[in-house]
């Protein structure tokens, strides 16, 4: 149990009081159920002008208002009070692989997405000790090259393949997640810190592929070493987060040895495998290391494509590539007597809310009147 917990309800953005009326709360479960101020309005009686003033401050709704609110919302009443901590949207920096059709109100409720899933974190760690953010200070100007070779050396891992990327960030304090596509449908996958706490939260565009999966959680941790402070979102940004991915997962170092002197796909396919990443990585990391041209790179990617089987994909093979630390806490929590219902009242959720936070599939059998 962490032993500051209650100095926190002291910074900005943290509750002070039980049964006041919080107006980011109201943002927050409106966002994320991905209606407008509008359209809220109607569903329970009041102007749109009335819930803007609600979220702004100005006014608090009248407790019949209140449940209203909570029931379009799929909240409890609670939900909305102040006196637990709190992650604003709005102060949130975040780094987004987006699709080229995300909006703003996309990455507001992939955001509201990760402020709820690190409030989680944050009750379990009322009973669960989780482990504590392990990134190296890195420099401003560091090269992504030697960012990722100061992290290789910071978590003393070895020269070679990274076995098991997601569960070795885990192990250093990085919060990881895989959301369905239905909460954040344009984003692909993106990165924050909120309260020291760094999270990585994808999607199954990138993890049903486990070598795009890796490469999403380095692009991501790049981020997290390289432009924490930053809140500029740009190709240039983008292309450093690649730089790192590819340095941290394959060091030149080790592909100058490893890498075939001309393009073979069979053998960098199964280089891939080693390493645990795909054969368009190595056929880029080819280009840059001088043994290939970006025009024969484009004819090799062209044959990639023709012979691309998507059921291929040896997901299977890297157990260690799903994310756990979450749902080993939660149990772990309810092994000392806090259980999915304690979380749920904690957070003022339902209990199958709670279990969707955690990516648990729910279990009971649906119930159909015909």
């Amino acid at each position: 149990m962490r032993e500051d917990t209650t100095s926190l309800f002291d910074l900005p953005g943290f509750g002070q009081t039980h049964g006041r009326f919080e107006p980011a709360r109201l943002t927050q479960a409106r966002v994320r159920a991905g209606v407008t101020k509008a359209d809220i309005a109607a569903e329970v009686g009041v102007s749109a002008a009335a819930i803007g003033q609600y979220e702004a401050g100005v006014n608090s709704p009248r407790a019949d208002v209140l449940d209203r609110l909570a029931r379009a919302l799929n909240v409890r009443p609670g939900f909305f009070g102040i006196g637990r901590p709190l992650a604003r949207i709005d102060t949130v920096n975040a780094h987004f692989r987006s699709l080229r059709s995300a909006r703003v109100g996309d990455r507001q409720r992939a955001l509201v997405t990760a402020a709820m899933v690190w409030e989680l974190m944050f009750a379990l760690e009322r009973y669960v000790k989780l482990p504590e953010a392990d990134l190296p200070a890195v420099a401003a100007g560091t090269s992504p090259a030697d960012a990722a070779a100061l992290l290789r050396r910071h978590w003393e891992l070895p020269g070679g393949p990274v076995k098991h990327l997601v569960a070795t960030a885990e192990s250093h304090g990085i919060l990881v997640t895989v959301r369905p596509l239905g909460e954040i449908d344009a984003v692909d996958a993106f990165s924050v810190v909120i309260l020291d706490r760094p999270l990585i939260i994808t999607t199954p565009r990138r993890s049903e592929n486990v070598f795009r999966h890796r490469f999403s959680i380095a692009h991501e941790i790049g981020h997290l070493l390289l432009h924490t402070d930053c809140g500029e979102h740009s190709a240039a940004i983008e292309k450093e987060a690649d730089e790192f991915a590819a340095a941290f997962l394959t060091p030149s170092s080790s592909m100058d040895a490893a890498l075939p002197q001309r393009l073979d796909l069979a053998a960098l396919d199964r280089l891939g495998r080693t390493w645990g990443v795909s054969p368009h990585s190595l056929i880029r990391r080819m280009v840059e290391r001088g043994r290939t041209t970006e025009s024969s790179a484009r004819r090799a990617y062209q044959r990639l494509a023709v012979l691309d089987d998507p059921d291929a994909d040896p997901t299977s093979s890297y157990a260690g590539e799903v994310p756990t630390l979450l749902r080993k806490a939660a149990e772990l929590a309810g092994d000392n007597g806090a259980g999915i219902p304690a979380l749920a009242d904690v957070l003022k959720l339902s209990t199958s809310q709670v279990r969707d936070l955690l990516g648990m599939a729910d279990q009971r059998p649906v119930l159909r009147i015909v």
